[in-house]
């Protein structure tokens, strides 16, 4: 098989070099990977590991725009065309799909992008399309409904997807989720938190669904860790709401000694700017937040000292500056997971010919390295990634853990 050629900024360690390609193969511990043993998975594959899955023959006919050639083809569903926000994104992706079509795939694979519009039924069509036409492996979709409408073909036909939603719900055996989804920094900020010693906390969460989910990866890392849950106390989405529910934990937050408020925006520093005017002292308190830290405003001195994880940005630094070459402008971080999806495209298929795309091969422990870092798959589709947890000193985040640069097996 033609080898891969690797992009400069892939390359970022001589043991990039000695692992070969994507590939990642030793077991440094980091506090990352203790979490990462306390999974649900506990690190199994899945039992659909079936290695005989085979490679899908080629129709002749083939919609959409197509790039490459090889007796692989890969169907990649976006919402080029959708309006405001889903249209860049789908742009971008697409844009960065092509930068890995000319770093990775050399002969080995057919890259075809199909245009949901941003529309659940038009991605059950294309889903159909790519099956018909003979695509082995879908990347994509991108949002909630999008992946449950087409994974409604996927799933019959045995054809694994690799979506882009952060909708945790959409993952489960043979969809597979490569996203940015919420679970995973709040995982990592709190077992850091742990690490530390904050092993007594109040938790203030929204009555959301991602208050939901705040809560069980709470209550999961703590039991994990043998943390104690002091109080959690949730409030509604307003300004009055959120200044009660902080009044309300004003004395249990004096036998704490961790503060959890994973909601981003100006809610943290309403929060503890309330606390602190009814005599509690911050410093006392290890204050964590979570990935929705990364836009709230930082400049407030009552979040000094907070810690939130969120997304390694080295790999995607240099793709940034590569995609603005090519294409003029600075990409989201979104627009990387395009270019991920290829490359781990082609380095399944460096590894197996026969059947690359076996749940045994896209549930490797090693995991993966892309420009948005190095990931892994769970078998119940979940991913997993290597985070960097930040502490905001003087209103600026400081990294006070990188990200690993391998998983524990």
């Amino acid at each position: 098989m033609t080898s891969i050629s690797v992009p400069s900024f892939l390359k970022s360690s001589r043991k990039f070099v000695v692992i070969s390609a994507l590939i990642l193969t030793s077991c440094q511990q980091s506090a990352y990977q203790i979490e990462n043993s306390q999974r649900g998975s506990n690190g199994r594959l899945s039992s659909q590991t079936d290695a005989t899955i085979p490679i899908r023959p080629l129709s002749s006919q083939v919609e959409g725009e197509s790039v490459g050639s090889g007796p692989v083809r890969i169907a990649m569903i976006l919402p080029k065309s959708a309006s405001g926000a889903a249209g860049l994104a789908g742009t971008e992706m697409a844009n960065a799909a092509k930068m890995a079509m000319r770093d990775f795939a050399g002969g080995s694979f057919q890259r075809v992008i199909k245009d949901t519009k941003g529309q659940p039924s038009e991605a059950a069509i294309l889903a159909s399309q790519a099956r018909d036409e003979g695509a082995s492996l879908v990347l994509g979709p991108l949002f909630s409904a999008n992946v449950s409408a087409a994974s409604g073909v996927t799933e019959p036909a045995k054809i694994p997807m690799i979506a882009f939603s952060s909708d945790i719900a959409r993952a489960r055996p043979g969809i597979y989720l490569l996203s940015f989804a919420p679970d995973a920094d709040i995982r990592r900020t709190l077992s850091y938190g742990l690490s530390l010693g904050a092993n007594r906390v109040v938790a203030l969460l929204p009555e959301s669904s991602y208050g939901r989910l705040a809560e069980r990866e709470l209550r999961r890392t703590y039991d994990s860790w043998g943390g104690q849950i002091v109080s959690v106390v949730r409030y509604a989405r307003n300004s009055d709401a959120i200044l009660t529910a902080a009044q309300s934990v004003v004395q249990m937050v004096e036998n704490a000694n961790a503060i959890y408020i994973p909601e981003g925006g100006q809610v943290p520093a309403l929060i503890l700017g309330t606390l602190k005017t009814a005599g509690i002292n911050l410093q006392d308190k290890q204050i964590m937040g979570s990935g929705q830290w990364t836009s709230t405003k930082k400049i407030d001195s009552v979040l000094n000292g907070a810690i939130y994880a969120g997304a390694d940005k080295v790999n995607f630094a240099q793709f940034s500056a590569r995609y603005r070459t090519i294409y003029g402008n600075e990409p989201t971080v979104t627009a990387a997971l395009g270019y991920d999806a290829i490359s781990l495209t082609a380095e399944l298929l460096r590894r197996s010919a026969q059947a690359p795309f076996a749940a045994n091969q896209i549930q490797s422990r090693a995991g993966f390295r892309g420009a948005t870092g190095i990931f892994r798959f769970e078998a119940d589709g979940r991913l997993q990634r290597a985070l960097v947890v930040h502490r905001l000193e003087a209103g600026q985040p400081v990294i006070v853990s990188p990200a690993p640069t391998s998983f524990a097996r």
